[in-house]
């Protein structure tokens, strides 16, 4: 029972640093977004590292509140969770963490799916613009690896420099 008294307070903690870490992705991802429409891509690659290390962050304070709830008894997921939560030992402040970070989490994912649509219209922008530009040669570039012009209706003639 040691280990349960142990548990507690740490599941408790850690509820905390991922509702504290999710808060961050979400700023995070609207900062993203704000550089998508800005077509700032210095700045995405700068977000994109931190987003990713902020991942790495949640998905490890994930694998700890898993291993507290096994500690706890409880299976490690989210009917784990809420079956802790459903004791009625369970401190009302953890289940507002969990809400808490069961909300943001919401509005994390509707921030990213924003994003992704974001994402996507800027690939396709670039798409059509690509094809635009290559749009009057049949053969797709008008420059070979060489450097080289690939038009054909050039005369087999070229000027030599030097």
């Amino acid at each position: 029972m040691s280990l349960t008294n142990f548990s507690l307070p740490k599941l408790h903690e850690c509820l905390q640093e991922e509702v504290d870490a999710m808060l961050s992705l979400a700023e995070l991802l609207k900062a993203e977004q704000a550089s998508l429409i800005d077509g700032n891509v210095e700045k995405l690659g700068e977000l994109t590292q931190e987003k990713s290390r902020r991942i790495t962050l949640l998905a490890e304070l994930e694998k700890k509140r898993n291993a507290y709830l096994i500690q706890l008894g409880y299976s490690s997921d989210a009917k784990g969770m809420q079956d802790y939560l459903s004791h009625p030992s369970t401190e009302i402040l953890a289940a507002e963490y969990w809400g808490n970070l069961l909300q943001i989490s919401e509005q994390a994912k509707e921030s990213n799916r924003a994003n992704g649509i974001l994402i996507n219209r800027q690939l396709t922008k670039n798409q059509s613009a690509l094809n635009i530009l290559q749009q009057n040669n049949p053969a797709g570039s008008m420059y070979g690896p060489n450097g080289q012009s690939t038009n054909s209706n050039l005369s087999g003639r070229g000027f030599v420099i030097g």
